[in-house]
């Protein structure tokens, strides 16, 4: 008779994260396995060499080095989204499978751009990986989000030293609300590995996120869009000049220094700009307003990928 207490040599999310791969992609599920595990370790090891290539590569030989710039970003990225598309996002009630060729579309790489979400009401949140690295005091620390599964599952069973807890949808909602207060930017995170899909969602600040460096050291050597580790919301801040006073608190918020100061008013950067959503609610008079933006791609909004009737208002 089996004893019922007895502990699983495999335990069940480790299964299911295999399923995503089987015995013919045997090194990428190892890869996954220890990513999900030791995310803070994992951030340790890339971070360190992401900014060694990028302080070594000269400007002039960007675009003869594309591939190996290109190498981490295609696999390993995230979409920026504002607070209403978080919301949405982790408040979906039904399972969400956008078509291949539209998601390719929300998320344009060539690589990890499925949007795919099981179990969504299954949320895990663990220590932010990029602030132990970076070791700075910005708190609270336990915000990024694993969506769905085997990721929240997996990270409850493995990942004990981030301190892993389950949380509501309600109160994930609460969470993003809070840590957009703060000025922190919400990225939906896809990677490889995990199915090519979407797992996370990371709740950072601009001084400790890896992804926001990695994304502004690659603007800062490539004078072409042609790399990034961030795709835009899909939103473009615009600036009523009538209602601006030029005291440039936006330009001392914004994560991706896309806003200066021209004759006493705040200009954005369309090309810098990422549609985040900090600046108009870093605007004491309400001069700023995000826009829906062609050359920002397609918002990863569920509510207009899935009926209304599946997602929660």
């Amino acid at each position: 008779m089996k004893n019922p207490q007895r502990k699983k040599l495999i335990q069940d999310s480790t299964r299911e994260l295999f399923k995503l791969h089987g015995f013919r992609n045997l090194a990428d599920f190892l890869h996954a396995y220890y990513y999900l595990s030791r995310i803070d370790q994992y951030v340790r090891i890339l971070l360190p060499i992401l900014r060694g290539v990028v302080k070594w590569m000269p400007r002039s030989k960007a675009d003869t080095f594309r591939p190996l710039l290109a190498y981490v970003p295609d696999r390993y990225h995230a979409k920026v989204i504002p607070l209403e598309d978080a919301r949405r996002l982790v408040s979906v009630n039904k399972d969400v499978h956008v078509p291949p060729e539209l998601s390719k579309k929300i998320l344009p790489f060539e690589i990890a751009n499925q949007i795919v979400i099981r179990h969504p009401e299954s949320i895990a949140v663990i220590d932010c990986a990029c602030r132990r690295f970076n070791r700075k005091s910005c708190q609270p620390e336990n915000v990024c989000m694993m969506i769905g599964e085997p990721y929240a599952s997996f990270v409850m069973e493995h990942a004990k030293g981030l301190h892993p807890r389950k949380i509501s949808q309600e109160e994930a909602v609460t969470m993003l609300e809070d840590c957009h207060k703060r000025g922190w930017v919400h990225n939906a995170y896809f990677k490889d590995v995990l199915g090519s899909q979407f797992y996370a969602i990371c709740n950072c600040c601009p001084c400790c996120c890896g992804g926001i460096e990695v994304h502004k050291s690659l603007k800062s050597i490539l004078l072409k869009e042609s790399i990034q580790e961030l795709a835009p919301s899909g939103y473009l801040a615009i600036v009523n000049r009538q209602k601006c006073t030029g005291c440039g608190t936006c330009v001392a918020t914004c994560p991706f220094a896309a806003i200066s100061m021209r004759e006493e008013h705040a200009v954005i950067d369309p090309v810098l700009c990422m549609g985040c959503g900090v600046c108009p609610d870093s605007c004491t008079e309400k001069a700023i307003r995000l826009q829906l933006s062609a050359r920002q791609g397609i918002p990863l909004d569920v509510h207009r990928l899935v009926p209304q009737k599946e997602a929660r208002p």
